[in-house]
């Protein structure tokens, strides 16, 4: 039942941010990145820390929507899973309802709305850099 009031809440949290307007033109003024494996490796996340936890999901959420490729096909989430962050040895999920700790990593995996190509992006919400869009993706305002 938690489970399935999780997926619908997902769901609902995707839809519902869709139109904040001040995040996305943030995201849309962020540089591209040179680095190849920048948010394509465990190794090398999308960093989105942005205050706390529930400031994170949302601002993740904003940032996932607008990217497409270069060539503009959208892409469409088919999975999200969480994973440990590299050299993290003890698992990184509590007892308590599955509320993740630091040390996780969430992973997307989208399809290409056209070219039907599998991207996989690595996300962490827990700690701060300097953001960039992928190499080979852009960010436009959904």
């Amino acid at each position: 039942m938690i489970r399935h009031f999780r997926k619908i809440s997902c769901v609902l949290l995707l839809t519902t941010r869709m139109g904040n307007a001040a995040a996305q033109k943030e995201i849309a003024s962020l540089p591209a990145a040179n680095d190849s494996s920048y948010g394509y490796t465990a190794a090398n996340p999308v960093k989105l820390k942005k205050g706390n936890v529930e400031k994170s999901i949302l601002h993740t959420m904003d940032y996932l929507a607008g990217l497409v490729t270069a060539d503009n096909q959208a892409l469409v989430l088919i999975k999200r899973s969480s994973v440990p962050a590299p050299g993290r040895s003890a698992t990184a999920l509590s007892e308590r309802f599955g509320v993740a700790k630091p040390g996780i990593l969430d992973k997307y995996v989208f399809v290409t709305a056209t070219s039907k190509d599998t991207i996989t992006l690595f996300v962490d919400i827990y700690n701060k850099s300097k953001t960039m869009i992928p190499a080979g993706l852009k960010y436009v305002q959904p």
